[in-house]
């Protein structure tokens, strides 16, 4: 099954719990700007960006992913929040976006699903879509840490642990010579200590990309970026881990980050 043409993500980032989180997070992230228009262009079912329109910004969204709008517009509609969806690939935008706006945001990890130089056009297209010294922001999984250790195998929290079932995620790193990987969620449910089934969700070819080659193409298309977030504490990565508080120092732990840029020029 692919990911993205599966309910999986429907009620990802959705509870409680993480939309505080995430909530506080945006909040510190944007303080230090005056912006009032956002666009998401990887903006999925909506629960990683339903947190900025309750924080008050006007809030428009695109992704590939039609069945991922439809819930998107459900659940922001759950806060009585009337926001404009339309089916895009975020490299198409430099014609399918209308209007310009103070930040262009890309979140869930999607960027990397386009090879490098699929990365540069869509920032030098996305460049003329953004008010004078607004922003970019990107969050991302830190590929640096991933090309280093390669993972083949990843368990993952199970889904269903009782006296009865047994629900266990298994994440498989397929690594193809070119560099790019492609993730595979296997599912295995036992029940009453017998093997019942296990399923495969696929998601689609991810394109490493270091941080330093995302500073180098904001640089080229005239922008600087401001501030880089540990964002392990959002998604309960690397817990018990002693870090210091510097994003500069922390970077070899880190699991998943985000990319604050400002236009300059």
């Amino acid at each position: 099954m692919d990911l993205y043409k599966s309910s999986a993500l429907y009620n990802q980032n959705m509870s409680q719990n993480q939309q505080s989180k995430l909530l506080d997070f945006y909040r510190k992230v944007f303080e230090d700007y005056d912006i009032t228009t956002l666009h998401d262009c990887s903006i999925g079912a909506g629960g990683t960006t339903l947190p900025l329109a309750k924080l008050g910004y006007k809030i428009s969204g695109s992704d590939l992913s039609e069945n991922l709008l439809k819930k998107a517009k459900e659940n922001l509609k759950e806060i009585e929040y009337d926001v404009e969806l339309f089916i895009s690939d975020f490299r198409s935008l430099k014609t399918n976006l209308q209007n310009t706006y103070d930040c262009i945001i890309s979140t869930g990890n999607s960027l990397p699903h386009v090879n490098n130089e699929d990365v540069r056009d869509f920032i030098k297209n996305i460049s003329n879509k953004i008010n004078d010294r607004g922003l970019i922001y990107i969050d991302i999984r830190n590929w640096d840490k991933i090309l280093k250790e390669r993972p083949i195998f990843t368990p993952r929290d199970p889904f269903v642990m009782t006296k009865e079932e047994h629900t266990s995620l298994y994440q498989i790193w397929d690594w193809h010579d070119n560099g790019s990987v492609d993730f595979i969620f296997a599912t295995s449910t036992d029940k009453m200590g017998k093997h019942e089934k296990v399923s495969f969700v696929f998601a689609p070819t991810y394109y490493p990309l270091k941080l330093k080659d995302y500073e180098k193409i904001l640089n080229d298309f005239g922008f600087e970026i401001r501030k880089c977030f540990d964002m392990d504490y959002i998604w309960n990565y690397n817990q018990g881990k002693t870090k210091h508080g510097e994003f500069e120092k922390d970077f070899d732990e880190i699991s998943w980050y985000s990319i604050l840029a400002q236009k300059i020029k």
